[in-house]
């Protein structure tokens, strides 16, 4: 084949039949054709790495041939939310659910996941920040992730007052112009009986009746929510809640060994009743503020970001009637070491190893039961 015109001489035709290469390279240009579609040589893989251009997720996947399989398959979905859920396969984890900031906002090119769990490791966020923006829409900016610990910016005329912080969102940033973390967990210690030991050391303990009503004893009738009545077990249950409730209330966190990492201050510290429905939850029900003291005593305490980061907890219980060592700020929430004075331990609750962070809040509640 060629292109000379039909009026070509015969010395213009040897010409062209002598510079023809075609013979000699379409051999090879033919093996090109298909040569990807089969198992490529380990030799070529770098070169194919390069054509693609995915040298810049290389780091993330175990091998060259991973990369191109896996590679291959993100570039089509890249700049969607597809393309976020394949880059954090790399890293073994995913998202439940891709938050768009609402187009009414100022800043509404931003967007959030929700993470599939709580993090393995505070060293994996790095890895995640960097995997989900080589995702990026060009539009869109990756700005913040959570798990178990979410309030949002209050936004005014679209959400209730107590379901916002003014003007921000839970969470804490790892570095400038990097993504913002919001991690929480809740060690549930269900209900807990407590015992005439417990109760003697905090002087509260009242013998336990029958029937009819409670004999005249060392306290204070004149207590808010006490009637004379002929319920005597609840009579003495009012009893005993008055007094425990007059008492300041800590949460201790322990290592291993038992050495107290440190103390919060218990946010929420009274009586409730069983309703469907209700705000707090504890051993498998959920309650809401009795109107006055009762049998079940609702304990709550929430770390702050931070807060012992490094440690290792092992198990926690409550103190009650305990006064921080040393002076402090009014109003002080969190003592770290030994910083409680005094004062007695009610329950053990012992958890699976919990390491605490920056990026994380851990809820620690009980429920402390009347019996």
């Amino acid at each position: 084949m060629d292109l000379l015109p039909p009026n070509a001489t015969a010395f213009e035709r040897a010409l062209s039949a002598t510079l023809d290469r075609l013979p000699e390279l379409a051999p090879g240009a033919t093996e090109l054709h298909s040569f990807k579609l089969d198992t490529p040589q380990p030799s070529i893989l770098p070169w194919l790495v390069v054509e693609y251009g995915l040298g810049e997720i290389s780091q993330y996947l175990p091998d060259l041939p991973t990369v191109i399989e896996y590679g291959l398959r993100w570039q089509r979905v890249k700049g969607t939310p597809q393309g976020v859920a394949e880059s954090l396969t790399w890293v073994g984890y995913a998202f439940s659910t891709f938050y768009e900031a609402p187009l009414r906002r100022t800043r509404w090119h931003l967007y959030e996941l929700e993470l599939d769990r709580f993090r393995d490791d505070e060293g994996d966020l790095g890895t995640i920040e960097a995997v989900v923006r080589l995702s990026d829409p060009v539009r869109s900016e990756f700005y913040r992730a959570w798990n178990g610990y979410n309030v949002r910016e209050h936004d005014w005329a679209y959400s209730r007052w107590g379901d916002g912080i003014w003007g921000d969102n839970s969470g804490v940033f790892l570095h400038a112009g990097g993504v913002k973390w919001s991690f929480g967990r809740t060690f549930d210690a269900g209900a807990h009986d407590l015992t005439e030991a417990e109760l003697t050391a905090l002087g509260a303990w009242v013998e336990p009746v029958e029937d009819g009503s409670i004999t005249w004893g060392p306290f204070p009738w004149n207590s808010p929510g006490l009637k004379w009545q002929s319920d005597a077990a609840l009579s003495r249950a009012q009893i005993i809640a008055t007094a425990l409730l007059g008492k300041s209330c800590w949460i201790g966190i322990y290592r291993e060994d038992g050495s107290p990492i440190g103390f919060r201050k218990a946010r929420v510290y009274r009586p409730v009743e069983f309703q469907f429905g209700g705000y707090y939850e504890a051993a498998g029900q959920t309650w809401i503020a009795a109107g006055g003291p009762g049998p079940n005593l609702y304990v709550e305490a929430l770390m702050e970001f931070g807060e012992g980061e490094g440690e290792i907890v092992h198990s926690w219980s409550i103190t009650l009637d305990g006064d921080p060592v040393g002076s402090h700020p009014a109003g002080i929430r969190w003592l770290p070491g030994a910083g409680i004075a005094g004062g007695h331990i009610v329950g053990g609750f012992a958890i699976a190893p919990a390491t605490l962070g920056k990026t994380s809040r851990e809820r620690f509640r009980a429920l402390l039961k009347i019996v």
